[in-house]
């Protein structure tokens, strides 16, 4: 369990935790961005706000399984909120079910390269970060706005409360949609 006892401490986790937000939001820094083509026909649709996961009284799965345990998915906003609450349990199946095999590497590689020991797949990856979200009380509520959604990708604007945000597409796959590495930190 990693313990924070001074105020200087979260400080030096707050760069990597940072860096951890902007891996969450597909490690956008090294993605190349949108262009105005993409933008979507009409207005956006905003969303509600995900409940915090551990605020929430309904507990999410505790051990790993075969295959994922997830909701009944309705849409790309549904998978992820599941691949959140899954990444903050620990429950790294069910959120690497969530994840491309391309945005898994691309994490990886950007919390190697910024000194996470350990790190090498996407389950070490979940199981380093959400003991340093927790650590830290970062809120996982977020707003999520749909900007384009078509049968076979949709990009979402993801704002967590801590005003961390970026844009993440979405493809679906196997009954759900799973992140791809094509995302772009935004603030």
């Amino acid at each position: 369990m990693l313990a924070i006892s001074s105020r200087s401490a979260r400080r030096a986790l707050a760069r990597p935790l940072a860096l951890a937000a902007a891996v969450v939001l597909a490690a956008a820094a090294c993605s190349p961005a949108s262009s105005p083509d993409d933008a979507p026909a009409g207005p956006p649709v905003q969303s509600r706000t995900t409940p915090d996961p551990a605020t929430d009284p309904t507990p999410g799965p505790t051990s790993p399984a075969t295959e994922p345990t997830t909701p009944a998915d309705t849409g790309p906003e549904d998978s992820f909120r599941a691949w959140l609450a899954a990444s903050r349990a620990p429950d790294a199946t069910t959120a690497c079910a969530y994840l491309t095999d391309e945005l898994v590497e691309r994490m990886v590689d950007e919390m190697t390269a910024t000194g996470f020991p350990g790190v090498t797949d996407c389950r070490s990856m979940i199981e380093t970060t959400a003991p340093i979200y927790a650590a830290l009380g970062s809120s996982a509520e977020v707003v999520i706005e749909v900007r384009e959604r078509t049968a076979d990708r949709a990009v979402l604007g993801v704002t967590y409360v801590s005003g961390t945000c970026g844009s993440v597409e979405m493809v679906p796959r196997a009954g759900r949609w799973v992140m791809t590495e094509n995302a772009e930190e935004e603030c």
